[in-house]
C-alpha cells in the first residue's frame, strides 16, 4: 500500500481498514464505508497527507449521507473551535455536564505558593476534578510531557495549600485534557505521577471522541449547512453547541440568512445532535 503522511509528519503505510472503521464509527453503513474506502485506496499516491484523504472521504460521504458526514467531521470541527482556547473550555464544561457533572470554567483556586486559574472544575457526588485544557488547532500537534509536568506541579501546589489551611483539598483529582493526542512520555509520566489524561482517542475506547459520540454533544462547527464565517459568528456570540441552535433562534436570525437556509440548518442540527 502507498505511504501517507500524518499531521505530525510521520510517514506510515495506508491502511484502508482504519479508514473504513472511522466511517462506520460515524454511522455509515458497512457497504457505503467499504465503497468509499475502496475508491480512496484506488486513487492513493505515495506522499499524500491524511488531511487530503480525510477531505476526499468527507466529500464522498457527504454525497450520500449528510448527517453521517457531519459526524465524521467531528474531529476537525473541534479543531475549528479556535483560535483561542476559551470556546474549547466552555465546550468541555458542557460535555461533562451532559454526563451528570456540575461544571464551572476558569475558576481561581489558592495554592500554597500562588493562585491558579483552573480551566474547568467538575463536581459529581463527592469527587471534584480540576482539568487543565490544552487546545490545538492543528491535527498533528501532540501534548507533550512538559505540559503533564506543569499540571502535576499545579495540583500539588493546590493540595499543599489546602493542607496548610487544614482544609479538605478543593480539588481531588487533576486532569489534563487535549483535543489531539499525547506523546508517549506524557502518557508514561501521567500514569506514574497520578494525573488523568483525556485525549482524542486516549484512553482506548474512552477518549474524547468516544465521549462526544456517546453524549451527542456536538459543537456548531460540525454542521455542514453553516459557512465557516457563520460558525465563528455564532461562537463569538456565545453559541458553541449544536443543540443550542433550536433553543436560541435569535442567534441564527442574527446571521441574516433566508428562511429556507435557517430551516435546513435547524434540520441538520436536530439530526446530527439528536435534539
Amino acid at each position: 500500500m502507498p505511504i501517507v503522511v500524518k499531521g505530525d509528519g510521520e510517514r506510515q503505510e495506508f491502511k484502508v481498514e482504519k479508514l473504513i472503521n472511522s466511517l462506520e464509527h460515524a454511522g455509515a453503513e458497512s457497504s457505503l464505508a467499504q465503497k468509499i474506502g475502496e475508491e480512496i485506496a484506488s486513487g492513493l499516491q505515495d506522499g499524500m497527507t491524511t488531511t487530503e484523504i480525510y477531505k476526499k472521504a468527507f466529500q464522498l460521504l457527504h454525497k450520500h449521507e449528510h448527517v453521517v458526514a457531519a459526524r465524521y467531521s467531528m474531529r476537525r470541527a473541534i479543531l475549528d473551535l479556535g483560535p483561542t482556547g476559551f470556546p474549547f473550555e466552555d465546550y468541555i464544561g458542557e460535555l461533562f455536564r451532559a454526563q451528570g457533572y456540575t461544571t464551572s470554567t476558569r475558576v481561581i483556586v489558592q495554592g500554597r505558593c500562588v493562585e491558579h486559574e483552573v480551566d474547568v472544575v467538575m463536581r459529581k457526588a463527592d469527587k471534584v476534578i480540576g482539568a487543565e485544557l490544552k487546545f490545538h488547532n492543528m491535527p498533528g500537534t501532540k501534548t507533550d510531557v512538559k505540559i503533564a509536568l506543569y499540571v502535576r506541579a499545579r495540583y500539588w501546589d493546590i493540595e499543599w495549600g489546602a493542607q496548610d489551611r487544614k482544609e479538605k483539598a478543593g480539588i481531588d483529582e487533576g486532569w489534563l485534557i487535549t483535543n489531539t493526542k499525547f506523546t508517549t512520555s506524557a502518557e508514561r509520566y501521567a500514569e506514574c505521577s497520578g494525573i488523568t489524561l483525556l485525549g482524542w482517542d486516549y484512553p482506548y475506547a474512552a477518549g474524547l471522541g468516544d465521549i462526544i459520540r456517546k453524549t451527542g454533544v456536538y459543537p456548531v462547527t460540525v454542521l455542514t449547512t453553516l459557512s465557516k464565517t457563520d460558525k465563528m459568528r455564532l461562537i463569538t456570540g456565545g453559541v458553541s453547541l449544536c443543540h443550542d441552535l433550536a433553543k436560541k433562534p435569535e442567534a441564527i436570525a442574527s446571521l441574516g440568512l433566508s428562511n429556507a437556509k435557517v430551516e435546513s440548518i435547524l434540520a441538520e442540527s436536530a439530526a446530527v445532535c439528536k435534539v
